[in-house]
């Protein structure tokens, strides 16, 4: 029987974890901290667990829900309730989504003109999109150059940018349109116009790709009451508890294992094969993060007004302010709904822009508290707060990144077969992606 060693105990590490321990191999988990769960983590703002990582995950993406399933979790799996789902801040207005929109890129253009986000110039070069001769991917392409030239900077830094941008903490003129937006790289290859290739992908698959508004039968989002960190707590739960192993660190050549899966992010990596693999030692380097800051704050319920209708508010770079966006759990969420407090998240960081990190907590609070009063009226101090930083939160996907990955894999394919990678990092970030990730590694090193 085949003894695997897991470094890493965040989501990818215990999820490989589990399907190993299905299949009734051995194995051993590290962790280097003192909790499982990395950056999937909930704790108390007041009285109530809440997220402070993803509060969601895709409903399209097939292995949330069945892991939520073999953990016995999918009947409490619950979708946002906000009735519109989210608005776009521009010069102090609001303004909401336009239906038919496809991760930031509009579909439906009177929809996008009756939102009243983008100016008269900006609606023709959406319009004229169709028109416009073909688009050279290249070998890949960065999302911010492909939707400039198809429809211009507007729609690109209003919409795009803090739909796609927002969910990658991304410089969307860095971040790889095959690799962090790939069905809409689908349909950019199998059509000249990306509107009509949009339009084509949800006649067909209805609002699998994220889209905005009403008209599909099944959820695009799941959430947990408590957070998505019960899933970890589930993992926790039924692993072997003598096979978990908390502030660990072991190095390779002392496992005593016969195959490895490092589930940890890049940098570490990195550092771990620095002997055994170099080309995927350096290759591993180069992947670079963005960091976050989170205030989560609740508050009186009359403290607070307008009381927002929809999940949430996003601020594209473009406006220069360090809040990126405000997350109404409140309102987003049945299980978060009070008829006396309010409960906002408030998220900044974006890559290349580390103003949230360079203040400290008091004025990174004060900070994006007076930035959301640009559409709140807020006339009362928080009655809870938590403030949280992720450092190295999220891997940058940059253009050429699939082919690094492949490298990286093909090198350690060569120099060290027993040994795989697991996470975020490689090939799609977001939960069901993590676990696609840790199934694939549990595969190959059982094989």
């Amino acid at each position: 029987m085949t003894h695997v060693a897991i470094l890493g105990g965040g989501l990818a590490g215990l999820a490989t974890a589990f399907e190993l321990q299905r299949s009734d191999h051995t194995f051993d988990l590290y962790e280097a901290s003192d909790r499982f769960g990395g950056k999937v983590w909930s704790s108390l703002v007041g009285d109530r667990m809440v997220d402070a990582g993803a509060d969601t995950f895709l409903a399209r993406v097939p292995q949330g829900r069945a892991l939520c399933e073999q953990l016995g979790l999918a009947d409490q799996l619950t979708s946002p309730v906000a009735p519109v789902p989210a608005y776009i801040h521009r010069s102090g207005a609001l303004h909401e989504l336009p239906k038919g929109t496809v991760l930031g890129v509009p579909t439906d253009l009177d929809e996008l003109a009756a939102s009243g986000l983008i100016s008269a110039q900006g609606l023709a070069e959406v319009a004229a999109e169709p028109t416009r001769p073909p688009t050279d991917l290249g070998g890949d392409i960065s999302v911010g150059a492909y939707f400039r030239e198809r429809l211009g900077d507007e729609v690109t830094e209003r919409l795009i940018d803090p739909m796609i941008g927002g969910i990658n903490a991304s410089d969307i003129d860095r971040l790889s349109l095959r690799s962090a937006a790939p069905q809409i790289a689908a349909a950019a290859q199998g059509h000249v116009s990306i509107l009509e290739g949009l339009r084509a992908a949800r006649a067909s698959v209805g609002a699998t790709l994220g889209s905005a508004g009403p008209g599909a039968d099944e959820p695009v989002f799941y959430g947990l009451p408590g957070g998505t960190a019960r899933i970890i707590d589930a993992l926790v739960a039924v692993l072997d508890a003598r096979s978990l192993h908390l502030g660990a660190s072991p190095t390779l050549d002392g496992l005593g294992a016969d195959r490895v899966v490092i589930a940890t992010p890049a940098p570490a990596a990195s550092r771990l094969l620095a002997e055994v693999s170099p080309t995927a030692s350096r290759l591993l380097a180069e992947i670079q993060y963005s960091s976050v800051a989170q205030v989560s704050v609740e508050f009186e319920a009359q403290a607070v007004t307008p009381h927002l209708d929809a999940s949430g508010i996003l601020f594209p770079r473009v406006d220069g302010m360090v809040l990126t966006a405000c997350t109404w759990f409140s309102t987003k969420w049945a299980h978060y709904q009070r008829a006396d407090r309010v409960l906002l998240r408030l998220t900044s960081g974006r890559f290349g822009d580390t103003r949230a990190l360079d203040l400290g907590d008091e004025a990174l609070v004060n900070r994006l508290l007076t930035e959301v009063q640009c559409v709140l009226d807020i006339t009362a101090e928080p009655t809870a707060l938590r403030v949280h930083r992720w450092i190295d939160a999220l891997p940058q996907y940059v253009p050429g990144h699939a082919d690094r990955v492949e490298a990286i894999f093909a090198a350690l394919g060569a120099d060290a077969p027993h040994i795989t990678l697991a996470g975020a990092a490689y090939r799609g970030i977001g939960i069901p992606a993590t676990i696609a990730s840790a199934w694939t590694a549990a595969q190959a090193v059982r094989t």
